[in-house]
């Protein structure tokens, strides 16, 4: 919906994860250590790994898990203490009478959900049911909006669905990714790779010759 762009190296967005352990049949959920402001995805699967063994081995050797907030260090590979401070009580919590209550309406909310543009989901749905395309490439092509809008204007100057899918997943994929372009920044506009694959279909020129 445009709010963000997602992009954990770039710090647009960072992860906090909670990671707790405990013996399987155990009903009782084991002590929580708070991972904080990981940015990457492979990031947060690494601290997690090095998490989860490190409370094995503390469990392991007769050790306690404190409740704690901890950072990753990505060059080292491990986590370390940030603060110990957790239960709401530490923060200091205290009411404000200056501050109403916010109440909202179930017909503001509905009102809000129905000006919601497109989400990804819904998008990715329309292409298997209007363009017959696999949920794979459907999913592929609304990661990002730009990529889903690309695509849809080749479509439509096209009229070919499956190539255009073809085409900009295939053959502009690998010319952007070899140049590090965006779909954005590419140097070929949706409109002229949409009246190439008409060309294409129409047999006035080989596929060999538009690639």
């Amino acid at each position: 919906i445009g709010a963000c762009d997602g992009n954990l190296e770039e710090g647009s967005l960072r992860c906090d994860c909670n990671v707790s352990i405990r013996k399987k049949g155990d009903e009782k959920l084991g002590t929580k250590v708070e991972l904080k402001n990981i940015n990457s995805f492979r990031f947060i699967e690494k601290a997690i790994d090095y998490e989860i063994q490190r409370q094995i081995d503390l469990i392991e050797s007769g050790d306690r898990i404190l409740q704690e907030t901890r950072l990753y260090d990505s060059t080292r590979n491990c986590t370390y203490s940030m603060r110990s401070k957790e239960d709401a009580h530490d923060y200091r919590y205290f009411p404000d009478p200056d501050l109403l209550p916010l109440e909202i309406s179930g017909e503001r909310i509905e009102n809000l959900k129905k000006s919601l543009p497109e989400l990804p989901f819904q998008k990715a749905c329309r292409f298997v049911d209007d363009f017959q395309l696999s949920h794979v490439d459907a999913t592929n092509l609304v990661e990002e909006l730009d990529l889903a809008l690309y695509f849809e204007e080749v479509v439509k100057v096209s009229g070919n669905p499956r190539s255009a899918t073809s085409w900009i997943m295939v053959e502009l994929w690998r010319e952007l990714n070899d140049k590090k372009l965006s779909v954005k920044e590419s140097p070929i506009s949706a409109s002229q790779l949409g009246r190439l694959i008409a060309l294409v279909d129409d047999s006035s020129i080989s596929g060999k010759m538009g690639k």
